[in-house]
């Protein structure tokens, strides 16, 4: 009979009830905004700063490619007369030995 009574009671007692709990957001204090705002333009300036560096990273490398091509072009154009300077050079050397060799001939005769 105890048991029942218990038992009963333990019944009757088990009532659901929930409540939902609302919370506001605290109210930001002036040091928090200004805290805030300095990191949102340090952000922005780190991000400007970034994209300066990778924009100067692309053109130094386009000028060193700008470079290299020019500098190919300009010793092959270079080449050319320097080789022809040197068989004029060595087209004058052997006609002034033939001349030589010949003049040589006529004396000795």
């Amino acid at each position: 009979m105890f048991r029942n009574v218990i038992t009963s009671n333990a019944r009757v007692c088990t009532v659901s009830y929930t409540r939902t709990i609302h919370a506001t957001p605290a109210a930001s204090t002036v040091p928090g905004k200004v805290s805030e705002m300095a990191d949102k333009v340090n952000k922005k300036v780190g991000r400007g700063l970034a994209s300066a560096i990778e924009t100067g990273e692309k053109a130094a490398g386009k000028t060193k490619e700008t470079l290299g091509s020019k500098m190919a072009s300009a010793k092959q154009t270079t080449q050319k007369p320097a080789q022809q300077a040197r068989q004029k050079v060595e087209q004058a050397g052997t006609g002034a030995r033939e001349t030589k060799d010949d003049v040589k001939d006529k004396m000795s005769k």
